[in-house]
């Protein structure tokens, strides 16, 4: 796997965390979608109507689910300091290699390791040879509300806390490698809130 750090992507614009801001990660997802039509993306922190039109709008089909709630909901409890192994059935159930692009947002940060090495075993089956993943990391480890991330341009996104507050489990960009050594390549972006963004090829 090749791993290469990328530059800084620039400050936010003013008016609060929640003001869009560039993100260089999206804006080489977006150059990724732009190639082609008639893919299967995925979405992994559930329907947003931004996120829709921009993945219709270049010709996708959408799928949308918060990991989070399935997992909760399975396991009886918060998906944050479970420990299970597996997944529960029919999430992210795609034939192999069919899924062309995977929005994952902070999802992989709240789940116990067992659930997020479960369930990034399961994008790289179904994600296509060449296929993309967009993930972000908070570098440190504590108790955060999960990001609602909107994509509002080609290259903005936006993102704000929404929900409750909860734990979550910080990413050296070590780890980050390592959770992801099955895969072909990652670039990181690190972004004033001090986001690590990570593109991942297949």
């Amino acid at each position: 796997m090749n791993a290469k750090p990328l530059p800084r992507a620039p400050a936010e614009k003013a008016g609060g965390g929640s003001a869009a801001r560039r993100s260089y990660a999206l804006e080489q997802f977006t150059e990724y979608l732009s190639g082609f039509e008639l893919g299967q993306v995925v979405d992994l922190g559930g329907a947003c109507q931004s996120n829709v039109d921009y993945v219709t709008g270049m010709g996708h089909r959408l799928y949308a689910e918060d990991v989070l709630l399935t997992l909760a909901a399975w396991q009886g409890g918060p998906a944050a300091g479970q420990s299970t192994d597996t997944l529960p059935p029919g999430c992210l159930e795609f034939p192999r290699s069919s899924v062309h692009a995977a929005l994952c947002w902070d999802r992989l940060q709240f789940l116990a390791e067992p659930a997020t090495a479960a369930l990034v075993e399961r994008l790289h089956r179904i994600l296509a040879p060449g296929g993309m993943l967009f993930a972000l990391f908070y570098p440190d480890q504590g108790a955060r509300a999960p990001l609602a991330c909107r994509v509002t341009g080609p290259h903005e996104l936006q993102i704000h806390p929404v929900g409750a507050v909860r734990p979550f489990r910080g990413y050296s960009t070590r780890s980050i490698e390592k959770m992801f050594q099955q895969f072909d390549s990652l670039k990181f972006y690190l972004t004033r809130e001090n986001l690590q963004e990570v593109i991942v090829r297949r």
